[in-house]
């Protein structure tokens, strides 16, 4: 018996699993192996290297409040707005070719051309203060989904699912050199138009979920932890109200696999939500994503709880929870 946890991406909206690993931790559930895609990589790293569910829960929380304070994730909801316009306007059917060859001048001369429209410092500051490089090595397997950037502008296109060819990488972070680790974990992060893309060995990456369409479960990266770690029990924590697979797939037959999926209420977020770090935002999506996951857990465990190993045994929680009495952000 192997539990595995996936967590999506969808920018911003990762505050959402925060409220998820809280309410993990009520359950007293303890992973095994982690694999994140975009902010579910960063998120999972934070996991990976403090790996105890309940303390994770509380730093996620922390650091999620702390974002939605930095000024350099403050977004021009106008520019972003006037971005994503053009993109829609122009790829519409009844958009005359003209049009196109336009857009793509448009990109390549704009910020969309140019790069992302926010600092990666944040993140980086985050990774630096609650996962050290050595934590991620002696922590909780960590894989996370990157797809190898073709560019600003088909970056942009693949975002906006009016391009082919990405193909999503799932990179254990235990087995990268030291150098490239952080790196991986900021290009899986780096969605288009939001980050700049992350130059790694030579090669420039960017967001897995570029490849969502084409390769399979890119955004919601499951296979490696079944493929690799060999999960038999999967907790998939999505940031959209639809599912980028089907848990009935005949590939979770034959791995005979269980897998519990935590998706968001209807109208929870908006197009424009992956770019909006915004305190009001943050707090709501934190608290809807732990109302969304303990209601689901419940149903969910009743039948399955038995089953789980690693399940924190009374005793071992209680042993935990006095560790925290004493937890500071800055240990």
């Amino acid at each position: 018996m192997k539990l595995g946890v996936v967590l999506s991406g969808g920018g911003a909206k990762g505050a959402y699993e925060a409220g998820f690993l809280k309410a993990l931790s009520e359950f007293n559930i303890q992973p095994n192996a982690i694999a994140g895609t975009s902010i579910g990589a960063l998120n999972g790293a934070i996991y990976s290297a403090n790996k105890n569910t309940k303390e994770v829960a509380l730093i996620l929380e922390k650091i999620w409040r702390d974002l939605a304070n930095s000024s350099s994730l403050q977004v021009d909801k106008t520019k972003v707005i006037k971005n994503l316009i053009e993109v829609i306007l122009y790829f519409s059917p009844l958009a005359p070719v003209d049009k196109v060859t336009k857009l793509a001048s448009y990109l390549l001369s704009n910020s969309i051309g140019k790069g992302g429209i926010l600092s990666t410092e944040p993140l980086s500051n985050v990774l630096e203060k609650y996962a050290s490089i050595e934590k991620l090595l002696n922590g909780l397997p960590l894989y996370v989904g990157v797809t190898q950037s073709g560019g600003n502008l088909i970056d942009t296109l693949r975002l906006f699912e009016l391009e082919n060819g990405g193909f999503t990488e799932y990179k254990k972070i235990q087995d990268l050199e030291k150098d490239y680790i952080y790196k991986t974990i900021l290009a899986s992060a780096a969605l288009p138009i939001a980050f700049d893309s992350q130059e790694i060995d030579g090669k420039k990456y960017r967001d897995g979920c570029l490849s969502s369409l084409w390769n399979e479960w890119g955004n919601t990266p499951i296979k490696p932890l079944i493929e690799k770690e060999n999960c038999t029990h999967l907790v998939v924590c999505h940031l959209n109200e639809a599912s980028f697979f089907n848990r009935h797939d005949s590939f979770f037959k034959e791995k005979n696999v269980e897998i519990i999926e935590i998706r968001p209420k209807y109208g929870t977020f908006n197009y424009l939500d992956p770019f909006i770090f915004s305190v009001d935002k943050i707090d709501m999506w934190i608290e809807q994503g732990y109302k969304d996951s303990k209601k689901a857990l419940q149903d969910s465990l009743g039948a399955l709880n038995r089953k789980y190993e690693r399940i924190y045994h009374e005793e071992e929680g209680k042993i935990v929870d006095e560790k925290l009495k004493n937890f500071s952000f800055n240990n």
